[in-house]
């Protein structure tokens, strides 16, 4: 079996749901080992993440521990790499780019489950960075996919309860300002929601909306199992 390496720390839960998940999918597919899984929590001050994840301001600051941190899951013996944070894949280019270790991408990943289910019109719950760059956009159009966003009202609220996620802060609040937002989504006519911000997972269980939820945490989570298997 392969030797997973996840780049974590962007946020701890998700780090470590990936984790459990990946060891939970081992051993009910008849594993009779825990899997080989290397993870470097990235030590990222709480100041630069909330610029580059919430803001949307000053993200390349966040490249060289990026860097450094794939080159020491090089060195660990991974046989290939995760990102569990789809805001930071906008950086995926230069994380490839200095290492040999390589790296799957939800991005690309998505994009290929997106085109399995034949949709043409995705809403989409992300960080503010990830709007703006607009990195599932530019990988879904070669497929005809068209990415719906919220409204800049919207997006604030999803913003802030990005935040309170990362701080371990959990409300029946979130769930219903949620769901109320995948509802408008679909009256735009959204296929699905795609969840694009792995922290939103955390909520996701009990969201209630017309439209299947994608996760791109648990896509990346199959992805990864994909590998380490094959």
């Amino acid at each position: 079996m392969k030797t997973l390496g996840i780049l974590g720390g962007v946020g701890p839960q998700t780090t470590s749901k990936v984790y459990l998940s990946v060891i939970k999918m081992i051993r009910e597919a008849g594993g009779e080992k825990y899997p080989p899984i290397a993870i470097y929590n990235l030590p990222f001050p709480f100041a630069v993440e909330h610029e580059a994840i919430i803001q949307g301001i000053s993200a390349e600051k966040m490249i060289p521990y990026l860097v450094d941190g794939a080159k020491i899951l090089e060195k660990s013996g991974a046989d290939f790499g995760i990102l569990p944070c789809n805001t930071l894949h906008k950086f995926m280019p230069e994380i490839r780019k200095a290492v040999k270790l390589p790296f799957l991408s939800i991005l690309e990943e998505t994009a290929s489950v997106l085109k399995d289910k034949n949709v043409k019109k995705v809403g989409i719950l992300a960080t503010e960075t990830t709007i703006k760059s607009k990195i599932y956009e530019n990988a879904s159009k070669s497929n005809g996919i068209d990415i719906l966003y919220p409204s800049e009202t919207e997006q604030n609220i999803v913003n802030n309860m990005i935040v309170e996620l990362l701080n371990g802060k959990e409300t029946s609040f979130q769930k219903e300002k949620l769901t109320a937002i995948c509802a408008a989504l679909h009256e735009r006519r959204a296929e699905i929601i795609l969840l694009a911000c792995t922290d939103l997972q955390l909520v996701a269980s009990e969201i209630k909306t017309p439209v299947p939820v994608v996760d791109t945490t648990e896509i990346l989570i199959n992805a990864s199992v994909r590998e380490m298997t094959k």
